[in-house]
């Protein structure tokens, strides 16, 4: 049976939840998914049947129904890398997958169809409200940002927006600062360097995932002026620091009373949400004895590269106690490597012709795509029964030396198969040659490594999936097609028993 244990905002303080947190110590209890947020940290374990009361209680929180903040959008997040991370690192039983999978699912159709984050403050947000209720200069202000997260991030947008000038960033990993830097044209310092950059700061954001306070009364210049906010759990800024003359210090929970002036939920909307939570409870049950019914091996084709396979094993990581048998085939677009998908010469249904016959035919009963090979128009007796969402949607430059596409020589050759990615590449560096490339990833990084091209580019999660993230030189910042990543599932029309299955794990 699924179980879950939780410590809240609601349960102890801050302060009590720091010191759980320091003391935690995850029981031997088996596969497992852990939840750490600025307000709980929860572990879901066991394997079997749901109950009522864990599935309530997940997508109340994944719904922000539980959170301090009422229909506050970054929990849904959290609940998502918590997943994925356990996902990867674990053989989570059916019950925990499919828990998990429902629970995002009913938090995306919460806030898509109800009001109830209408008007809610992020925290990056209500930090920069923060700093002009105390109506500081923003466009002459010193403002040092402390981690590289999606948070601050978000804080360093805002502040640009705002016109703020003199913006910096510091980290203790300096690489890391300085991929993040770089888009905002802001300067960066090293952390082990605080009492140097701190003494001409004005204003300070700090939001890492230290376990111990990183700033404290030593650090900062005695009698200057300064804003901090401290947005980090466990707390990044010493609370003494708010005893010194002319600091004005607002940790966490100040900013979520912040929020909380902000935003009103309507009753009507949070009961909306409520009855879509019993809804959900109620399908994550009748799937889950579907499943306990559904025995027989799935027959599944794929084209036979590597990375198809995996990809196969990928989509049913997601249903570990449904059996199947993989068939693989050599598609059209295998078999004639010579066809340049840069050019336009590539049949339509180049990737999935020997699959769509495999279902056709009776020989399998699902085929699994990579789903940006799907043709426009499907055969008239096919339709995709599943699509998954990417785990990542970019394109990577994979070059000799790890060489970045700024400085690769003038007239290198760049191997790509998109027509789109062609034009982009040219917008920046038309000095550049571009020429098509084909083959499985494997056989285009070593038309890199062997010299045949300078560079390639790669997606990105087909390098991730490969376990060859080493090949990476850099994350292009381009337009990747609407399907990259995403994972398809195709079979015959009618096929109710495996919609069953598997549309309900999906994005459709």
């Amino acid at each position: 049976m699924i179980q879950y244990k939780s410590i809240n905002h609601q349960q102890a303080s801050l302060a009590e939840r720091e010191e759980y947190f320091r003391q935690l110590q995850i029981e031997e209890v088996g596969p497992q998914v852990f939840l750490q947020t600025c307000n709980r940290m929860e572990l879901y374990y066991g394997d079997g049947d749901v109950p009522d009361e864990v599935a309530r209680h997940l997508f109340r929180v994944v719904c922000g129904l539980e959170s301090a903040i009422v229909g506050e959008r970054a929990v849904q997040g959290q609940v998502k890398e918590a997943y994925l991370t356990a996902q990867k690192t674990q053989k989570l039983p059916t019950g925990l997958h499919k828990l998990f999978e429902s629970a995002l699912q009913v938090g995306k159709r919460v806030r898509t169809e109800t009001q109830i984050s209408h008007g809610a403050v992020s925290h990056s947000l209500a930090a920069i409200e923060i700093i002009e209720q105390e109506q500081v200069n923003l466009q002459n202000a010193r403002i040092t940002i402390i981690g590289v997260n999606k948070l601050t991030e978000e804080i360093i947008k805002f502040l640009q927006n705002k016109k703020a000038r003199l913006v910096f960033l510091a980290n203790r990993t300096e690489e890391k600062a300085r991929r993040m830097a770089k888009p905002f044209s802001i300067d960066i310092f090293r952390l082990e360097d605080k009492h140097n950059f701190l003494k001409d700061t004005d204003i300070l954001i700090s939001a890492t995932s230290a376990p111990d306070a990183i700033i404290h009364p030593k650090d900062l210049a005695p009698g200057r002026p300064l804003l901090a906010i401290d947005l980090a759990f466990p707390r990044d800024i010493d609370p003494a620091v708010a005893d010194m003359p002319h600091v004005k210090l607002y940790n966490l929970h100040d900013v979520e009373l912040k929020v909380k002036e902000n935003i009103s939920v309507r009753e009507d909307e949070v009961q909306k949400a409520e009855q879509m939570i019993e809804e959900a409870i109620a399908e994550l049950h009748e799937t889950l004895e579907r499943r306990k019914r559904y025995k027989k091996a799935i027959r599944v084709t794929a084209r036979s590269s590597r990375l198809s396979q995996l990809q196969v094993k990928e989509v049913f990581g997601r249903f570990p106690d449904t059996p199947y048998r993989l068939i693989t085939r050599l598609s059209y677009g295998d078999k004639h490597k010579k066809i340049s998908l840069l050019n336009g010469e590539a049949p339509d249904d180049m990737f999935t012709r020997e699959l769509d016959l495999a279902l056709l035919t009776g020989k399998a009963d699902i085929a699994i795509h990579s789903a940006k090979d799907l043709p426009e128009k499907l055969h008239p007796e096919l339709e995709v029964i599943a699509l998954y969402e990417a785990f990542d949607k970019t394109d990577s430059l994979v070059s000799r030396n790890h060489i970045p596409l700024a400085e690769l020589p003038e007239g290198s050759t760049i191997g790509t198969s998109s027509p789109l990615r062609r034009a982009e590449l040219l917008q920046v560096r038309p000095d550049l040659k571009i020429v098509g490339i084909r083959g499985c990833i494997e056989d285009r990084v070593e038309q890199v490594r062997s010299g045949k091209v300078d560079a390639a580019i790669v997606a990105t999660c087909a390098l991730k999936r490969l376990s060859m993230e080493h090949e990476i030189t850099e994350i292009l910042p381009f337009t990747t097609h609407p399907m990259q990543g995403r994972l398809a599932i195709t079979a015959l029309k009618g096929r109710e028993d495996l919609k069953a299955i598997f549309s309900k794990e999906s994005i459709l």
